[in-house]
Formats: structure tokens, C-alpha cells, sequence
């Protein structure tokens, strides 16, 4: 009764609705949902607002002042002296339009390249963001369809040694078999139970996981196609994608624009060491009272250039120059890291692309053989040809063999996926083709994966 109750929820957890997730349709509920990519998306967006920032600093500037001032003072005596009088207590008012415009801002020039630089930057930071999170989505996708498709042969592996117990404890019963047989089914049984729970919470894991990316989702996902095959990598040649990857390889392109980065930081540096230059024009108005004979009211206002050049701070100057140039030393070691990082990441995956045609064959051929001696150990059973114990072991490794072939299958998806990122080139098409691979899931097919 309890395997009926279990399995009876198994279905209802496997079974679908009348709509399917796929995987193209969860990557764009994922742009939609996922708090993480809108943050990259709003700090790419605000990085775009540093050329205008910097802009600025070339452009036109003006300020409007004022002041109104009250002042004191004792000055009867010394007016009376000349033959005049000055009151004791006056009241300014000032109000002054200043506009500057940068002649020589060298600085302003260099650190207007290094702004530009640092948008190249930010776009290629971008784009290794989407790449992460196209391999986060598919990841998590395929977890879950991995996790429901264990959890079904577990269920199925837990459902068959729940009969076959309850057929050898009638067989107990009527003496025909030994007790140490039922004990070996019924540890085999609680063994496949405890797998099966086991699996079942990382499939709840999984979906959660997913759950966190794309938002909340009731529909089910599209499941893998039964005639789903391996597919060699074009090109078919590992040097021709290590190629590709010096070209193009996402990580080698960000260490390159950083350290053009550096570079522009150096002459940022080296430009603190000229004047700043700037015309200067100011337009203002000014009234005292009470007025007097030394009062100075009305409209006033001046035109002039200015310049400004530090001459000596300590040193710090020069100091930080050495410093940038140190930073561009570091980033052309970090290049190099780059380089040797892509080198390997590249050849790692097609290696192991080109690996899951081997293991995909050598887990399908197992599956189908285990598969035969399962039941070829139950019928020399059933003619006392084997003992209980060769059955269960023939049994376990059927459904073991079924796992790991299920594995690979996931393993060659994501596989394929990284190789696209190690040169730069996954986008959302390469979901759009793995998409075909997928299909509406059926409440049948799910229970026999």
C-alpha cells in the first residue's frame, strides 16, 4: 500500500500540464526574473554614463554666486580727518554669473580616453556575464530534468523490489525459500527506498535552484528527446578551436582592453605634470547701503584667463606614475594568465566533448546488456539456476547502468555548452538549437527514463 501511495505521488510530481517550459523560454523568464543579471544590466547602463561625466570636464561650466554681507565699524573719526563721514554700519548684496572654459586640460583628455576605454571594458564584462548566466540557466534546467529522470529510476527500481519482496515473503511463508533471501531483497529494498528520498530532495534542490533564476514556475519542462544522439563538434579539429579561442575568447579580449586601461591610467598620471588653462568670464551686480561716497554699486564685470599649475606636491606626482607603470606591467602578466587560462579551458572542454561520444556508447551498451542479464538472472531463478543474491545484483546493476547513462547525457549537454564559451561564441541561439533536442514530456515517457 505504501509503494502504491509513493508512486501514485511520483506521477503527480512528473506528470505534465498542458504547457512546457523549454529551455529558450526559461533563459528568457531568467532575463526577466533574475535579480543578479538586472543588476549587471543597471551597472553596465550606469557605466555608459562615465563618458558624459567625462565629457564635462572639456565642456563649459557656470556658476551663479551670491553674498549679502553686514559690516562695522568705527570709521567717524578717520572720515571726519578728510572731510567726509563714512557710516558706522553697512549692508552688501552680490550677486555674480561666472562662466570658465577649459583652454589646456590635458588631464581632462587623457582621463576623457581612459573613460572610453573603460566602456570597451564594460562591454566585454557584459558579455562574460551573459555567457555565465546562459551556463547558469542551462545548468540549473538541466539539473532538474537530470534530478526527474533519476528520481523516476529510482521509483522504478524501488517499485520492483517492493513486488519482488512481497512475492518471497509469501514464499517464506509456504517454505519454499530461505529467510536470508528475504533479508538480502528486503536490505536491497530499503536500500533503493533510501536513494529514491535521497534523489527526490535533489530534485526538490534543483527546482529551487531554478525557481531562483526564472521566478516562480508551475508548467513542467521540456524533457529530452528519446532519440537524442551525440553530435561531433564542428569544427572537428582541436587546434582550429584553440584558434578561435586567441581570437575570440572572452577572457583574453578583458585582459587586453585592462591593460590598455592601465596605460591610459599612466598618461592620466604623467598629465598632472602641465597647466590647466581656462578663460574665465565673470558679469555681476552689487549694491551697498546705506550708499556712500566709497560705495561701489551697479553692474561690473570681467573677462581673463587663468592658469593653474602644480609645480611641486611632495613628490606624489611622480610617485603615482611609477605606479601606474607597474599596473601596466601587471596587467600584461595578467594577459598572459589570460592566454594560458583560455589555452586550457578550450582544450579541456572539446577534450571532454569528444570523451562523451565514448562514455555515451559505453553507457547506452551497458544499459541494454545489464538490462538483458537482469532478466535472464530472473528466469535462471525462477529454474534454480541463481540464487536470490545474483538476482539483485543483476537487477541493481541494470538500474545503476540505466543512472549513469542518464548522467552522460546531461554531462554531453553542458559539455557542449562550455566549449561554445571557452571561444566566446555562446549566445542565445546556441539554446535555440539544443532547444530542438527537447520536448513536451509525457506522463508515460517520464516514468520509463
Amino acid at each position: 500500500m505504501k509503494i502504491n501511495i509513493l508512486f501514485s505521488a511520483c506521477l503527480l510530481l512528473v506528470s505534465p500540464p498542458l504547457l512546457a517550459v523549454d529551455l529558450v523560454q526559461a533563459y528568457e523568464r531568467a532575463k526577466q526574473a533574475d535579480p543578479n543579471w538586472q543588476a549587471n544590466l543597471l551597472q553596465y547602463e550606469a557605466d555608459q554614463l562615465n563618458l558624459g561625466i567625462a565629457n564635462g570636464n572639456l565642456l563649459p561650466t557656470v556658476t551663479v554666486s551670491g553674498n549679502i554681507t553686514r559690516k562695522n565699524q568705527n570709521s567717524n573719526q578717520s572720515g571726519a580727518a578728510l572731510g567726509f563721514s563714512l557710516p558706522d554700519s553697512t549692508t552688501s548684496k552680490q550677486i555674480t554669473l561666472t562662466a570658465r572654459q577649459p583652454l589646456f586640460r590635458w588631464d581632462a583628455w587623457e582621463g576623457l580616453k581612459q573613460v572610453k576605454t573603460s566602456i570597451d571594458l564594460s562591454e566585454i564584462n557584459l558579455r562574460m556575464q551573459q555567457q555565465d548566466h546562459i551556463l547558469q540557466v542551462s545548468d540549473a534546467y538541466f539539473n532538474v530534468l537530470r534530478q526527474q529522470a533519476l528520481t523516476a529510476v529510482n521509483l522504478q527500481e524501488e517499485q520492483a523490489l517492493a513486488e519482488q519482496l512481497k512475492m518471497m515473503n509469501a514464499k517464506l511463508n509456504e517454505g519454499l525459500i530461505a529467510k536470508s533471501d528475504v533479508s538480502e531483497a528486503n536490505a536491497q529494498y530499503q536500500n533503493a527506498r533510501a536513494n529514491r528520498i535521497a534523489t527526490h530532495v535533489q530534485l526538490v534542490l534543483a527546482q529551487e535552484q531554478l525557481q531562483q533564476l526564472i521566478g516562480l514556475y508551475r508548467d513542467n519542462l521540456a524533457v529530452l528527446r528519446d532519440d537524442f544522439q551525440f553530435q561531433k563538434p564542428v569544427p572537428n579539429n582541436m587546434q582550429d578551436w584553440e584558434n578561435l579561442a586567441m581570437n575570440q575568447n572572452l577572457g583574453i579580449l578583458q585582459a587586453k582592453i585592462q591593460r590598455r586601461y592601465a596605460e591610459d591610467e599612466k598618461r592620466v598620471e604623467k598629465a598632472a605634470l602641465y597647466p590647466q588653462i581656462e578663460a574665465v568670464g565673470t558679469y555681476g551686480y552689487s549694491k551697498q547701503t546705506p550708499e556712500s561716497i566709497m560705495s561701489q554699486d551697479g553692474q561690473f564685470d570681467q573677462v581673463g584667463i587663468e592658469m593653474n599649475w602644480n609645480v611641486y606636491n611632495g613628490g606624489r606626482t611622480q610617485k603615482s606614475i611609477q605606479q601606474a607603470a607597474v599596473n601596466v606591467k601587471k596587467s600584461e602578466a595578467l594577459v598572459d594568465a589570460a592566454v594560458r587560462k583560455a589555452a586550457t579551458d578550450v582544450k579541456k572542454s572539446y577534450l571532454q566533448v569528444e570523451t562523451d561520444q565514448a562514455k555515451l556508447q559505453a553507457r547506452k551498451a551497458a544499459m541494454d546488456s545489464s538490462a538483458i542479464v537482469s532478466k535472464a538472472s530472473q528466469a535462471q531463478y525462477q529454474e534454480g539456476l541463481k540464487t536470490m543474491v545474483d538476482v539483485l545484483l543483476a537487477q541493481r546493476n541494470a538500474f545503476s547502468a540505466k543512472q549513469d547513462y542518464l548522467n552522460a547525457k546531461y554531462d554531453y549537454l553542458m559539455h557542449v555548452l562550455q566549449l561554445k564559451a571557452s571561444i566566446g561564441r555562446l549566445t542565445d541561439r546556441d539554446l535555440e538549437e539544443m532547444n530542438a533536442w527537447l520536448v513536451k514530456p509525457a506522463a508515460e515517457s517520464a516514468i520509463k527514463k
